[in-house]
Protein backbone atom coordinates (compact mmCIF):
# COMPACT_ATOMS: atom_id res chain seq x y z
CA UNK A 1 0.00 0.00 0.00
CA UNK A 2 1.18 3.69 -1.05
CA UNK A 3 2.06 5.86 1.70
CA UNK A 4 0.08 8.49 2.53
CA UNK A 5 0.45 12.00 1.21
CA UNK A 6 2.04 14.31 4.09
CA UNK A 7 -0.23 17.16 5.01
CA UNK A 8 1.58 20.52 3.77
CA UNK A 9 2.15 23.15 6.09
CA UNK A 10 -0.10 25.86 4.78
CA UNK A 11 -3.13 23.56 5.34
CA UNK A 12 -1.86 23.27 9.24
CA UNK A 13 -4.49 24.93 11.61
CA UNK A 14 -4.19 26.17 15.03
CA UNK A 15 -6.48 24.60 18.03
CA UNK A 16 -8.70 27.10 19.70
CA UNK A 17 -7.26 28.25 22.86
CA UNK A 18 -9.15 27.60 26.18
CA UNK A 19 -9.03 31.25 27.02
CA UNK A 20 -10.12 32.59 23.58
CA UNK A 21 -13.73 34.23 25.08
CA UNK A 22 -15.15 35.16 21.84
CA UNK A 23 -14.37 30.96 20.58
CA UNK A 24 -15.63 30.15 24.18
CA UNK A 25 -18.68 32.48 24.13
CA UNK A 26 -19.70 30.74 20.75
CA UNK A 27 -19.29 27.67 21.71
CA UNK A 28 -21.69 28.27 24.94
CA UNK A 29 -24.25 30.20 22.60
CA UNK A 30 -24.61 26.94 20.61
CA UNK A 31 -24.65 24.88 23.39
CA UNK A 32 -26.84 26.70 25.51
CA UNK A 33 -29.60 26.42 22.54
CA UNK A 34 -29.17 22.78 21.71
CA UNK A 35 -27.84 23.29 18.09
CA UNK A 36 -25.44 21.96 15.78
CA UNK A 37 -22.97 23.68 13.69
CA UNK A 38 -21.63 22.20 10.49
CA UNK A 39 -18.65 23.76 12.29
CA UNK A 40 -18.13 20.98 14.50
CA UNK A 41 -19.70 18.43 12.34
CA UNK A 42 -17.64 18.15 9.38
CA UNK A 43 -14.41 19.39 11.19
CA UNK A 44 -14.07 22.39 9.68
CA UNK A 45 -10.03 23.57 9.53
CA UNK A 46 -11.59 27.27 9.69
CA UNK A 47 -13.77 26.75 13.44
CA UNK A 48 -11.22 28.50 15.36
CA UNK A 49 -11.26 31.56 13.19
CA UNK A 50 -14.81 31.59 12.55
CA UNK A 51 -15.39 31.12 16.13
CA UNK A 52 -13.41 33.54 17.51
CA UNK A 53 -15.04 36.40 14.85
CA UNK A 54 -18.32 34.91 16.83
CA UNK A 55 -19.54 33.56 13.49
CA UNK A 56 -20.72 30.02 12.65
CA UNK A 57 -22.77 28.25 10.00
CA UNK A 58 -25.83 26.44 11.57
CA UNK A 59 -26.48 22.92 11.13
CA UNK A 60 -30.10 21.85 11.03
CA UNK A 61 -32.38 19.17 10.95
CA UNK A 62 -30.49 16.95 13.15
CA UNK A 63 -26.61 16.06 13.16
CA UNK A 64 -27.14 12.70 10.82
CA UNK A 65 -27.67 12.48 7.65
CA UNK A 66 -29.05 9.77 5.41
CA UNK A 67 -26.69 10.08 2.26
CA UNK A 68 -23.03 8.10 2.37
CA UNK A 69 -20.61 10.62 0.63
CA UNK A 70 -16.78 9.12 1.18
CA UNK A 71 -15.51 12.51 2.07
CA UNK A 72 -17.75 13.88 4.49
CA UNK A 73 -17.16 13.64 8.28
CA UNK A 74 -21.02 13.85 9.80
CA UNK A 75 -22.41 11.04 10.85
CA UNK A 76 -24.36 8.71 8.54
CA UNK A 77 -26.51 6.43 10.42
CA UNK A 78 -30.74 6.39 10.96
CA UNK A 79 -31.68 10.18 11.62
CA UNK A 80 -33.68 11.06 14.81
CA UNK A 81 -37.11 13.52 14.63
CA UNK A 82 -36.88 16.97 13.82
CA UNK A 83 -36.46 19.31 16.95
CA UNK A 84 -39.65 21.65 16.64
CA UNK A 85 -37.90 24.08 18.44
CA UNK A 86 -34.80 24.29 15.98
CA UNK A 87 -36.27 27.27 14.28
CA UNK A 88 -36.80 29.39 16.94
CA UNK A 89 -33.23 28.36 19.01
CA UNK A 90 -31.40 29.19 15.97
CA UNK A 91 -33.03 32.60 15.48
CA UNK A 92 -32.20 33.17 19.22
CA UNK A 93 -28.38 32.21 18.70
CA UNK A 94 -28.11 34.86 15.73
CA UNK A 95 -29.67 37.21 17.85
CA UNK A 96 -27.22 36.31 20.55
CA UNK A 97 -24.22 36.26 18.65
CA UNK A 98 -25.20 39.87 17.20
CA UNK A 99 -24.94 38.43 13.60
CA UNK A 100 -25.12 40.89 10.27
CA UNK A 101 -24.96 37.29 7.89
CA UNK A 102 -26.15 33.89 9.24
CA UNK A 103 -25.56 30.68 7.22
CA UNK A 104 -27.78 27.97 7.62
CA UNK A 105 -27.58 24.43 6.50
CA UNK A 106 -28.23 20.86 7.13
CA UNK A 107 -27.91 17.29 6.55
CA UNK A 108 -29.68 15.44 3.47
CA UNK A 109 -32.97 14.24 4.94
CA UNK A 110 -34.03 12.12 2.14
CA UNK A 111 -36.29 9.83 4.81
CA UNK A 112 -38.69 13.06 5.15
CA UNK A 113 -40.68 11.93 1.97
CA UNK A 114 -44.25 12.99 2.84
CA UNK A 115 -45.21 15.86 0.58
CA UNK A 116 -41.50 16.07 -1.37
CA UNK A 117 -40.40 18.17 2.05
CA UNK A 118 -36.93 16.35 2.10
CA UNK A 119 -36.58 19.13 4.99
CA UNK A 120 -37.84 22.23 2.69
CA UNK A 121 -40.45 22.89 5.61
CA UNK A 122 -37.69 22.76 8.06
CA UNK A 123 -35.37 25.17 6.20
CA UNK A 124 -39.15 28.02 5.54
CA UNK A 125 -39.63 27.77 9.29
CA UNK A 126 -36.36 28.52 9.95
CA UNK A 127 -35.78 31.01 7.66
CA UNK A 128 -39.05 32.22 8.98
CA UNK A 129 -38.29 33.03 12.85
CA UNK A 130 -34.86 33.68 11.96
CA UNK A 131 -36.14 37.41 10.32
CA UNK A 132 -38.56 37.45 12.54
CA UNK A 133 -36.24 38.02 15.66
CA UNK A 134 -33.40 39.25 13.03
CA UNK A 135 -35.17 41.63 10.57
CA UNK A 136 -31.82 43.08 9.38
CA UNK A 137 -29.64 39.95 9.13
CA UNK A 138 -28.65 38.75 6.18
CA UNK A 139 -29.45 35.03 5.43
CA UNK A 140 -27.35 32.77 3.33
CA UNK A 141 -28.73 28.94 2.88
CA UNK A 142 -26.88 25.82 1.68
CA UNK A 143 -29.25 23.35 1.11
CA UNK A 144 -29.23 19.78 -0.07
CA UNK A 145 -30.63 18.94 -3.46
CA UNK A 146 -34.36 18.25 -1.92
CA UNK A 147 -34.44 15.44 -4.65
CA UNK A 148 -34.28 18.34 -7.26
CA UNK A 149 -38.26 18.65 -6.52
CA UNK A 150 -39.42 21.92 -7.48
CA UNK A 151 -42.23 22.17 -4.39
CA UNK A 152 -38.87 21.77 -2.28
CA UNK A 153 -37.44 24.32 -4.00
CA UNK A 154 -39.65 26.92 -4.05
CA UNK A 155 -40.78 26.82 -0.25
CA UNK A 156 -36.65 27.67 0.16
CA UNK A 157 -37.14 30.28 -2.73
CA UNK A 158 -39.63 31.66 -1.73
CA UNK A 159 -38.63 32.75 1.49
CA UNK A 160 -35.92 35.36 -0.67
CA UNK A 161 -32.78 34.11 1.27
CA UNK A 162 -29.67 36.41 0.50
CA UNK A 163 -27.89 33.56 -0.88
CA UNK A 164 -28.95 30.18 -2.60
CA UNK A 165 -26.07 27.91 -2.26
CA UNK A 166 -26.14 24.43 -2.93
CA UNK A 167 -22.36 22.28 -3.43
CA UNK A 168 -21.46 20.44 -6.75
CA UNK A 169 -18.65 18.95 -4.41
CA UNK A 170 -16.48 17.30 -7.51
CA UNK A 171 -16.31 16.86 -10.81
CA UNK A 172 -19.17 14.59 -12.84
CA UNK A 173 -16.53 11.40 -12.99
CA UNK A 174 -15.89 11.24 -9.51
CA UNK A 175 -19.54 11.21 -8.73
CA UNK A 176 -20.22 7.12 -8.33
CA UNK A 177 -16.87 6.95 -6.09
CA UNK A 178 -17.39 10.69 -3.41
CA UNK A 179 -20.92 10.99 -3.95
CA UNK A 180 -23.01 7.55 -4.89
CA UNK A 181 -26.63 8.66 -3.69
CA UNK A 182 -26.44 12.07 -5.63
CA UNK A 183 -26.90 13.11 -8.92
CA UNK A 184 -23.91 15.77 -10.79
CA UNK A 185 -27.07 17.20 -13.15
CA UNK A 186 -29.37 17.25 -10.10
CA UNK A 187 -27.41 19.71 -8.83
CA UNK A 188 -26.93 22.02 -11.44
CA UNK A 189 -30.51 22.13 -12.20
CA UNK A 190 -31.09 23.30 -8.81
CA UNK A 191 -28.60 25.94 -9.43
CA UNK A 192 -29.86 26.65 -12.75
CA UNK A 193 -33.68 26.70 -11.34
CA UNK A 194 -32.65 28.96 -8.24
CA UNK A 195 -31.27 31.51 -10.91
CA UNK A 196 -34.44 31.60 -12.81
CA UNK A 197 -35.77 32.51 -9.90
CA UNK A 198 -34.29 35.35 -9.24
CA UNK A 199 -31.49 34.08 -6.74
CA UNK A 200 -28.01 34.78 -5.83
CA UNK A 201 -26.76 31.37 -6.31
CA UNK A 202 -23.41 29.57 -4.95
CA UNK A 203 -21.83 26.63 -5.22
CA UNK A 204 -18.42 24.98 -4.04
CA UNK A 205 -16.56 22.12 -4.72
CA UNK A 206 -12.95 20.41 -3.65
CA UNK A 207 -9.58 19.52 -4.99
CA UNK A 208 -7.73 16.51 -4.32
CA UNK A 209 -9.99 13.20 -5.17
CA UNK A 210 -8.46 12.65 -8.20
CA UNK A 211 -9.90 14.69 -10.69
CA UNK A 212 -7.93 16.44 -13.96
CA UNK A 213 -7.81 19.88 -14.71
CA UNK A 214 -9.47 19.40 -17.99
CA UNK A 215 -12.45 18.14 -15.33
CA UNK A 216 -12.01 21.08 -13.50
CA UNK A 217 -12.44 23.17 -16.23
CA UNK A 218 -15.90 21.48 -17.44
CA UNK A 219 -17.16 21.78 -13.95
CA UNK A 220 -16.49 25.43 -14.13
CA UNK A 221 -18.09 25.92 -17.64
CA UNK A 222 -20.72 24.01 -16.54
CA UNK A 223 -21.70 26.14 -13.19
CA UNK A 224 -21.50 29.06 -15.26
CA UNK A 225 -24.44 27.57 -17.71
CA UNK A 226 -26.14 28.05 -14.95
CA UNK A 227 -25.98 31.69 -14.29
CA UNK A 228 -23.49 30.69 -11.37
CA UNK A 229 -22.57 34.03 -9.23
CA UNK A 230 -19.95 32.68 -6.02
CA UNK A 231 -18.15 29.64 -6.19
CA UNK A 232 -15.90 28.45 -3.13
CA UNK A 233 -13.14 26.02 -3.96
CA UNK A 234 -10.74 24.34 -1.16
CA UNK A 235 -8.69 21.23 -0.67
CA UNK A 236 -9.97 18.18 0.35
CA UNK A 237 -8.77 16.86 3.34
CA UNK A 238 -9.55 12.94 4.72
CA UNK A 239 -11.36 13.13 7.96
CA UNK A 240 -10.52 9.71 8.95
CA UNK A 241 -8.78 6.60 7.61
CA UNK A 242 -12.31 5.43 6.76
CA UNK A 243 -12.66 8.03 4.16
CA UNK A 244 -11.15 8.46 0.51
CA UNK A 245 -7.56 9.29 0.90
CA UNK A 246 -6.23 12.31 -0.81
CA UNK A 247 -4.66 12.06 -4.50
CA UNK A 248 -3.49 15.38 -4.77
CA UNK A 249 -2.49 18.43 -2.09
CA UNK A 250 -2.83 21.37 -4.23
CA UNK A 251 -0.36 24.06 -4.31
CA UNK A 252 -1.04 27.86 -3.68
CA UNK A 253 0.70 28.67 -7.73
CA UNK A 254 -2.77 26.34 -8.70
CA UNK A 255 -5.26 27.93 -6.51
CA UNK A 256 -4.19 31.40 -7.91
CA UNK A 257 -4.20 29.56 -11.35
CA UNK A 258 -7.91 28.48 -10.84
CA UNK A 259 -8.96 32.30 -9.30
CA UNK A 260 -7.70 33.70 -12.67
CA UNK A 261 -9.24 30.91 -14.75
CA UNK A 262 -12.30 31.92 -13.67
CA UNK A 263 -12.13 35.52 -13.63
CA UNK A 264 -10.91 35.21 -17.23
CA UNK A 265 -13.34 32.75 -18.50
CA UNK A 266 -16.61 33.35 -16.34
CA UNK A 267 -18.67 35.99 -14.65
CA UNK A 268 -18.24 34.01 -11.58
CA UNK A 269 -16.94 35.09 -8.33
CA UNK A 270 -14.58 32.75 -6.92
CA UNK A 271 -13.00 31.94 -3.42
CA UNK A 272 -10.02 29.93 -3.67
CA UNK A 273 -7.90 28.52 -1.35
CA UNK A 274 -6.57 25.54 0.55
CA UNK A 275 -8.60 25.91 3.63
CA UNK A 276 -11.71 27.94 1.65
CA UNK A 277 -15.13 25.74 2.33
CA UNK A 278 -18.56 26.31 1.42
CA UNK A 279 -19.37 29.74 4.28
CA UNK A 280 -15.58 30.84 4.32
CA UNK A 281 -15.63 34.77 3.84
CA UNK A 282 -19.46 34.20 2.82
CA UNK A 283 -20.24 37.86 3.71
CA UNK A 284 -17.48 39.32 2.14
CA UNK A 285 -18.35 37.73 -1.10
CA UNK A 286 -22.34 38.66 -1.13
CA UNK A 287 -20.91 42.17 -0.81
CA UNK A 288 -19.13 41.95 -3.21
CA UNK A 289 -21.99 40.54 -5.69
CA UNK A 290 -24.13 42.89 -4.37
CA UNK A 291 -21.55 45.99 -5.20
CA UNK A 292 -21.41 44.91 -9.08
CA UNK A 293 -25.08 44.56 -9.63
Amino acid sequence: MADRLRLPDYLKTKIASLDNKEFQSVKKIISKNNLHTVCDGARCPNKCECYSSKTATFLILGDTCTRNCAFCNISQKTPLGIDENEPYNVAVAVKELNLKYCVITSVTRDDLKKDDDYGSIHYEKTIKKVRSLNPDVKIEVLIPDFKGKHIALDRVINQKPDVFNHNIETVKRLYPIARSMADYDCTLDVLKYAKNKGMITKSGFMLGLGESLDEIKELISNLDNTGLDIVTIGQYIQPSKKHLDVQKYYTLDEYKYLENYIKEHTKILPIAAPLARSSYKAYEAYLQIIKNK
